[in-house]
């Protein structure tokens, strides 16, 4: 017996699933649940400090550039930092000015465009497919692990896999939806400008990913006559128009802007293991099956499975979108697992179809499986917890872990009872928004139970530490222990000694006065500076004290030790 309903996804009929009248959830319901799960979507963002190096990276980049008033030339600790755009420093900054310095609205923007991604999911479904389902999809792409993560962690990843479900949200419906003929122009040019917006994110992927895309999907179809529907011409202007002042005005102030951007950043990147973050071929399959926990219980199962979502133009396109990033990223000699977050607002789309042409019977088992794993999951976490409580370095681990275990627990409660609500007729519609609540309750107490761990992967206790010994003129060194976020929580520039981070070092020429070379130069500046405090590495205590460095230690920390320089009637450190 077959587990999808008598409903064929290529007939006009998929388009009238849209009344509300089909749902036995209120239109009052839907109202309270989904302010319920805004407010639950943007709580949190405060409770933990800045990780580093990615999170503290870019909140500084974003707080320079708002303190100095200088938005064309992104620096990082006073440093001209070519890694990415401006767009999100540039919207950051802005942040910053309407609410404050804080880790918040450092956060804000992944936060919003994270949100903007499942709204235009949201959107799209329900033009295709109908309100269910584009309920569905916005409920399944709203709690999935890895885009929940994503949306809550300040990385530039989200905000390109933001803007590109965007255009390819409008681009299906421009393309696929009967009704939007006549809007197709200004929907090709609003994803237009949303691939713009992708590029100024993070740079060329937001164009060479659709472009891609629809290389292999007009191949799959071999029809070409879908470039006369995209308003091409126009479009490409509204590209160069949105991202060509900033590409042309910083590579004129900056001309090795162009060597680092283009051919550093981009085809260095991805042709050689220049960063050392290459991993095997298969990295990204369980980063994607991880990441959609809960709703992988959905993806097809069998080659019959896959072939019902290929029957309709749309699926095509998806899938198309699908195998394209993840053949991408696979072949990239640099990988880590938020570069493949454009792949999961197309999963979430198929998997909200496949919720509604699934029979209740096979619901039921799909929420079972759900139970299973998440069942399988808690045991998995409680062993971890068991088998490290010996080790120091893994203790602060354990509030976290053991948050995770009870909450895969609660999450296999509640997918259980789903099955049960489905028994007992309540609509599908109803038991996903049920699991997809729980399951993003779940993820974000998880990010509020793990602060002892970002807080020790931070600078804040260094800040903390130097805060109240510092005064106007006190100059801060990192000593073979930099951290990107210490300016951040400091608010101010450090100097950096002996050490050559990657992603400061192209940019040392900006800042001279920043890198001091060795240890040497270090003691006789420590000496020389008015007021002076660092954090060490607590192996070059020994040395110092060798070489009579005026020094008293301030305290320990994850990261280092702070030192200060004795003030007059201080006794130096011994």
């Amino acid at each position: 017996m077959s587990e999808y309903q008598a409903l064929d996804p290529t007939s006009s009929s998929m388009a009238g699933i849209s009344p509300v009248s089909r749902w036995s959830t209120t239109s009052w319901l839907l109202g309270i649940m989904s302010f319920g799960w805004l407010a639950l979507w943007m709580a949190g963002l405060n409770l933990r400090p800045l990780g580093e190096p990615d999170e503290a990276r870019y909140a500084e980049v974003a707080r320079e550039m708002f303190a100095s008033g200088n938005w064309l030339t992104p620096k990082l600790d006073g440093f001209n930092f070519f890694d990415k755009p401006a767009l999100q420093y540039w919207a950051s900054a802005l942040f910053y000015d309407l609410f404050g310095v804080h880790e918040w609205s450092a956060r804000l923007w992944v936060a919003l465009t994270g949100l903007l991604a499942v709204l235009a999911v949201g959107w799209a479904s329900k033009r295709l497919f109908g309100a269910q389902t584009g309920w569905t999809a916005a409920i399944v792409l709203g709690s999935t692990l890895l885009f929940v993560a994503g949306a809550h962690i300040n990385t530039m990843d989200m905000g390109v896999a933001a803007f590109l479900t965007v255009a390819i949200c409008l681009f299906l419906v421009a393309q696929f939806d009967p009704s939007a003929e006549r809007q197709r122009q200004r929907l090709n040019l609003l994803g237009w400008g949303s691939i713009a917006l992708a590029v100024l994110s993070k740079g060329l992927i937001g164009l060479v990913l659709p472009a891609i895309t629809l290389t292999v999907f007009m191949l799959w179809e071999k029809d070409w006559s879908v470039l006369r529907r995209m308003t091409m011409g126009w479009g490409l202007c509204v590209v160069l128009l949105i991202c060509a002042p900033w590409f042309v005005a910083i590579s004129f102030k900056h001309p090795d802007f162009f060597d680092y951007f283009f051919i550093k950043e981009h085809f260095s990147r991805f042709l050689t293991n220049a960063y050392d973050r290459d991993r095997q071929w298969w990295f990204f399959i369980p980063v994607v099956l991880l990441g959609l926990f809960p709703w992988v219980a959905f993806l097809p199962l069998s080659r019959s499975g896959w072939r019902s979502v290929s029957e309709t133009q749309s699926g095509r396109f998806l899938l198309s979108w699908i195998v394209v990033v993840f053949a991408f990223f696979s072949a990239s000699h640099s990988k880590l697992p938020f570069y493949i977050l454009p792949i999961f607002p197309a999963l979430a789309i198929l998997i909200a179809w496949r919720l509604s042409t699934l029979t209740i019977r096979a619901l039921e088992l799909r929420f079972i499986w759900i139970s299973a794993l998440a069942v399988t999951m808690a045991v998995v976490t409680l062993t971890l917890t068991i088998s490290t409580r010996h080790l120091s370095q893994h203790t602060d681990m354990h509030p976290a872990l053991i948050w995770l275990m009870r909450g895969l627990g609660a999450l296999a409660i509640v997918s259980a009872a789903c099955a049960f609500m489905l028994t007992r007729g309540r609509h599908t519609a109803t038991v996903v928004s049920v699991l997809g609540f729980a399951t993003l309750v779940v993820w974000q107490m998880l990010f509020a139970n793990v602060g002892t761990i970002a807080s020790n992967l931070s600078a804040v206790p260094v800040a903390q530490l130097m805060l109240p010994n510092m005064r106007d003129d006190t100059e801060v060194f990192t000593v073979h222990a930099y951290l990107r976020g210490l300016p951040f929580y400091l608010q101010r520039l450090v100097t950096v000694v002996d050490e050559d981070p990657d992603d400061l070092l192209a940019g040392a020429s900006s800042r001279p006065e920043g890198f001091v070379p060795n240890i040497a130069t270090f003691e006789a500046r420590w000496c020389s500076a008015p007021s002076a405090i660092a954090v060490v590495d607590p192996q070059l205590l020994t040395g110092f004290r060798a070489d009579k460095l005026p020094m008293q230690i301030v305290g320990t920390t994850p990261s280092g030790i702070v030192i200060e320089r004795p003030r007059p009637h201080d006794p130096a450190a011994p």
